[in-house]
């Protein structure tokens, strides 16, 4: 069956970059959202544990829950749970009608909203935000923000500092007047970690720069970053095509020559893209997919047993006119993910 194998040592590799640039692997939480940017969330986390990282994001309570042990740390999101808080699991406060929601007791993070203007509260609500965290007896762990254009060639990012620097400042007086402990404070995601000459927060949300990406304007002088995952296919079966034979769904390859073709179990059930035929697609070892690409299946001119679909998501995001993330995240979870200590 096709898989999906994971390089343990370039996530390694780039973890030690990231630590580095943020002052130590305590100041970095690694974001395992969406299974872990589809290489694999208990894989990674675990991954994650061996290095020595010591916090996490997530998306929801499902995911917080499987990784629960192996991290002091971990941030939800998206996600409003009815359960009894989990002293570890923090949960994002998006909106103030969330505080409304929220079990008491348990753990929060006030997201501030700095000019994104998607999910956060407005600075001008800190103050109702304190009142309904202290009425229904929750336990405020940090304050953050997202910026929208850290990774690219515009001022925005810095326009986007300040508010937060203005919005820090208010929580800081607010914790006094309330007589909360100080919160952690961290805004910067991977692009912008790399953008600060001096990061001076508790710490950085690292996504894509772990899995060995950076989506930045090429102007910045960013890391050289490794790949930690590989699509496989394996052959399911080869058949000689002579001259003038046409393959597959509506028939738009035809070959030019007596030739041999293999079909690989990977299609776009699995997450890759449906090819219509119109464009050549060449794979990392050269091979070409022939025709159109099936929900379970490829015709490549092959005839190896296993076959590499995709070594560089970068690469094969610039084809389909895409991110290198949703490359990575459209990758079936049901793909057996092997991690490699040996590459």
């Amino acid at each position: 069956m096709g898989y999906i194998k994971i390089d343990a040592k370039n996530f390694f590799e780039n973890l030690e970059i990231v630590s580095k640039k943020a002052g130590s692997k305590k100041r970095v939480a690694l974001v395992l959202k969406d299974n872990a940017y589809g290489h694999g969330l208990e894989e990674m986390a675990a991954l994650a544990y061996e290095f020595g990282i010591e916090k996490a994001v997530v998306r929801n309570m499902a995911e917080a829950l499987k990784i629960e042990k192996l991290f002091g740390y971990i941030l939800v999101l998206s996600e409003i749970p009815q359960e009894k808080p989990i002293p570890n699991i923090g949960i994002t406060v998006n909106c103030i009608e969330d505080l409304k929601k929220i079990p008491p007791f348990s753990t929060v993070e006030l997201k501030i909203d700095t000019g994104m203007h998607r999910n956060g509260i407005e600075l001008s609500e800190t103050k109702e935000a304190f009142d309904l965290i202290k009425k229904r007896g929750l336990v405020l762990r940090g304050v953050f923000t997202h910026f929208r254009s850290a990774d690219e060639l515009s001022t925005e990012l810095f326009w986007q500092k300040k508010r937060f620097e203005k919005a820090k400042k208010r929580v800081l007086e607010l914790c006094y007047e309330f007589g909360f402990e100080r919160p952690l404070f961290h805004s910067c995601n991977s692009a912008a970690l790399f953008r600060s000459e001096s990061f001076d927060e508790d710490f950085a949300r690292v996504g894509i720069a772990a899995y060995g990406y950076l989506e930045s304007d090429e102007v910045f002088d960013m890391p050289e970053l490794k790949p930690v995952l590989s699509l496989w296919g394996e052959k399911i079966a080869s058949k000689r095509l002579k001259k003038g034979q046409r393959l597959g769904y509506g028939g738009v390859f035809e070959a030019d020559r007596d030739i041999v073709v293999s079909t690989y179990d990977i299609g776009y059930a699995d997450g890759f893209f449906r090819l219509d035929g119109s464009r050549e697609y060449i794979l990392p070892g050269g091979e070409k997919i022939l025709g159109r690409v099936s929900m379970d299946s490829m015709s490549i001119d092959s005839q190896k047993q296993e076959i590499c679909i995709i070594d560089d998501a970068k690469k094969c995001a610039r084809f389909f006119n895409t991110i290198s993330y949703e490359i990575l995240v459209k990758l079936s979870p049901f793909l057996k993910r092997v991690v490699n200590r040996q590459m």
